[in-house]
């Protein structure tokens, strides 16, 4: 419990999402935290030692570091005159003295930039009796700084009660590298059972054990096997991964390799909206049915599980019934599944949803007025089909905004911690504890009503007396701050206009 705990804890206090937006991280932290997860595997990192040190504490996986990375320490002297010797030599001892099952070998930004050839090292080890393989450089950003784009163009054209197929691939976070590495140099032929599946275990959220958990016992009574838990298994089992009818993924480039070449279909996860909520759990599980050929015996599990949950919170949803709330959200292409959230899942009663968008953001996300039109049309749907008295308010005045809130008994769907004492509680955003199970659902309906049953205004915050930007929130507003993320943004968003406005000055 405790562990769970201080997972919660780590996951809230310091959401990936900082490193996803506003990081510059290398590819490395993604790849430790996959390889980390595997049993009998020793990742050895082809880098400066300060990386070696630094990538232990992996920004997926704050709560619990990698202690087993091995690194190659590169020096000076090898970034001069090259650094595949003591790549060798050190894998070589890392074998010598911990035995694994497999080296997986790392590249860096450092070794990229010399050109290391790691493939020929781990080529050198195997004819000596050595297991190793190879992650193979991409890009150098830990996240495609364009990945939000063009996951934000597409889902505005697709209608909110579509279920089109949305597989915008992310690239260069490291963990996908390694999944495609596994596929190409681990896994091995072999035959398929049916009524098996491997199930993709990064990105389920703080409680991710416990859902995964979770779903491998309910899959168990339609008769479907886990044949491996992708990465967070043993060597042999991940060898043997290809024995699976399906993959469950949330990334997709590996899934599509792995179908190639062992013919393994897949169920991606990142499809908006068809996932989300208790609507959205049945989906997972009757997709899995269909993709498994047992549809029928998979819906009839379905219905009786639904039934039996909301049985079990019929008393906490009659009390959120009765809460009259409006949601706040800094994000307008997400505002409908979180209207559907509330009102839907929760049974609360949603007057309002407010968006507040800054120049920044919308400069960020190349959010054009077209865009913008297309995502207010898309949230319109949604209220019609979810909450039919529900408005929708674009960065409203300060009056129209107070005006809102005396609608409502709470403010929900946030983490902006200064919308304290403005008249209504808040109840903090806690999305990541939502996830595919019926248990998963069960939690957050109880635990959203305990919340609400304890709610109250808090109108002396200490954080309050911190000065935030309202621009760059949960930044700081001070001159460091904001300039580390004016030089992010002309790295990441806007290389091509800087790149210009260089040239122009040299001609």
């Amino acid at each position: 419990m405790m562990n769970e705990r201080a997972d919660q804890l780590s996951v809230l206090m310091y959401p990936s999402m900082l490193l996803h937006e506003y990081g510059v991280n290398g590819k490395i932290s993604g790849s430790i935290g996959a390889i980390g997860e595997m049993g009998g595997v020793l990742p050895v990192l082809h880098s400066p030692k300060g990386c070696g040190f630094h990538y232990r504490q992996s920004a997926r996986r704050r709560h619990q570091p990698f202690y087993n990375v091995i690194c190659s320490e590169l020096t000076e002297k090898e970034i001069i005159l090259g650094g595949e010797e003591k790549l060798y030599q050190t894998a070589k001892k890392a074998y010598e003295q911990y035995q694994p099952e497999l080296l997986m070998l790392i590249p860096s930004p450092v070794s990229d930039v010399l050109n290391e050839d790691l493939s020929a090292v781990a080529k050198r080890l195997e004819k000596e009796g050595i297991p190793a393989a190879v992650i193979r450089s991409e890009l150098f950003s830990h996240r495609d700084k364009e990945y939000s784009r063009k996951r934000l163009r597409e889902l505005a054209s697709q209608k909110i009660t579509g279920n089109q197929k949305l597989e915008t691939e992310l690239k260069g976070c490291g963990f996908t590298e390694a999944l495609y590495a596994l596929v190409e140099q681990v896994m091995e032929p072999t035959e398929q059972q049916t009524k098996s599946i491997n199930i993709e275990t990064v990105g389920w959220g703080s409680e991710g054990a416990a859902v995964l958990h979770e779903i491998g016992a309910f899959l168990e009574k339609a008769g479907v096997t886990v044949n491996c838990w992708i990465p967070s298994d043993s060597l042999e089992k991940i060898k043997k991964a290809p024995m699976a009818q399906l993959n469950v993924v949330r990334r997709i480039r590996w899934a599509k390799r792995m179908k190639e070449k062992f013919g393994t279909e897949y169920l991606h996860l990142g499809t908006p909206g068809r996932y989300e909520g208790l609507e959205g759990i049945c989906n997972f599980y009757q997709d899995i049915g269909d993709a498994l050929s047992i549809e029928k015996k998979m819906k009839v599990l379905v219905e009786e599980e639904k039934e039996y949950t909301l049985k079990k919170i019929e008393k906490e949803r009659r009390v959120l019934g009765n809460v009259k709330t409006v949601l706040v959200t800094r994000n307008l292409q997400n505002a409908p599944y979180l209207l559907k959230r509330y009102a839907m899942d929760y049974g609360m009663q949603v007057k309002a949803v407010v968006v507040r968008l800054t120049e920044t953001s919308r400069q960020d996300m190349k959010l054009t007025e077209e865009l913008e039109r297309k995502l207010r049309i898309r949230f319109e749907e949604a209220a019609r089909i979810y909450a039919p008295e529900c408005r929708l308010f674009v960065n409203p005045s300060k009056e129209m905004q107070m005006e809102v809130y005396r609608e409502a008994d709470i403010l929900a769907g946030t983490g902006d911690f200064r919308l304290e004492g403005q008249g209504l509680p808040v109840i903090p955003a806690k999305k990541e504890l939502l996830s595919l199970s019926f248990e998963s659902y069960e939690r957050s309906v109880r635990r959203l009503c305990y919340l609400v049953e304890n709610s109250r205004e808090k109108r002396e915050l200490l954080l309050n007396k911190m000065q935030f930007s309202d621009e760059f929130f949960p930044m700081l507003q001070s001159k460091h701050s904001l300039n580390g993320r004016i030089m992010w943004s002309r790295m990441w968003l806007e290389r091509e206009k800087w790149k210009k406005g260089r040239e122009n000055e040299n001609m």
